[in-house]
């Protein structure tokens, strides 16, 4: 065989191979995707166009720090729909991770599918925290703590949620007005008596965070107090009243002129 036919021949031979491996591989998974909320962070995806429904899914991780692709042992035999919990793979917070997501089959296997470079600390939605709402006559105490967590990063998770900004309404009116305020027990002052204010409480972080508000949450503040000069003389009305009702009914049935005349018979008796 002459050198030039020999060469067509190995080029007609690995582009077949190249074909036969294409047609055996199963599609790439798509929309990879870590999707994080207050530090707890889960890998999504979507199958590949035509991925047969027997297939299976594996995902690996990596680390900028170690530089090497790692297989996430709890995500090696997933199935379409579901997805993998990468809280306690990503505990160090502060470093960057990939993920990716490969296909498979008892004979085949597709390419993998990187997500985007990803930051635990810088990148994970900071929720609504939990918030209790209660009045303080001209004021409203505000309890403030981080949302509840699984509790792997509980420092951490108190660090993001050290500051609140504070949206008050007053709901008569709409008038409104912003404070900041820390994590914990804060008070909000110079408010009017026996009215509902509602507020709505943001996380404020100097990473860039995205953040969800929290839902309004309303309250009344203590009602103006009860003057006691006023009670007592309100008091004294319904008793004199009461008094005249008591006389004019006997006086009604006659029983008032009874009653004269055994008073002057007593006094009689005792001259």
């Amino acid at each position: 065989m002459t050198p030039s036919k020999h060469w067509i021949l190995n080029n007609w031979i690995f582009l077949f191979i190249l074909i036969h491996q294409e047609h055996c591989m199963l599609p790439a998974p798509q929309n990879v995707t870590i999707v994080s909320y207050n530090l707890e962070h889960k890998l999504t995806w979507t199958p590949g166009p035509g991925t047969p429904a027997s297939a299976h899914f594996r995902v690996q991780k990596y680390s900028i720090k170690k530089k090497l692709w790692k297989l996430v042992l709890k995500c090696s035999d997933l199935r379409t729909g579901e997805s993998c919990d990468l809280t306690n793979s990503f505990k160090d917070i502060t470093c960057h991770y990939l993920a990716r997501v490969q296909a498979f089959s008892s004979d085949q296997q597709s390419n993998w599918t990187s997500s985007e470079l990803f930051f635990p600390l810088g990148h994970t939605t900071l929720q609504a925290p939990e918030v209790v709402l209660t009045g303080c006559g001209n004021c409203l105490l505000l309890q403030l703590s981080p949302p509840a967590s699984r509790g792997l990063h509980p420092r951490q998770l108190k660090y993001l949620f050290r500051e609140f900004r504070i949206n008050v309404t007053r709901t008569r009116d709409k008038a409104q007005f912003v404070l900041r305020v820390s994590s914990g027990e804060s008070r909000i002052d110079y408010l009017e008596r026996g009215v509902e204010y509602c507020i709505t409480v943001v996380p404020v972080t100097s990473l860039t965070n995205p953040v969800v508000p929290s839902g309004p949450h309303c309250a009344f503040t203590s009602p103006p107090p009860v003057s006691t000069v006023a009670v007592f003389l309100t008091a004294l009305c319904i008793l004199f009243l009461l008094v005249v009702l008591f006389c004019a009914a006997l006086v009604h049935s006659g029983q008032l002129g009874c009653l004269h005349k055994v008073l002057l018979r007593a006094l009689a008796l005792n001259w």
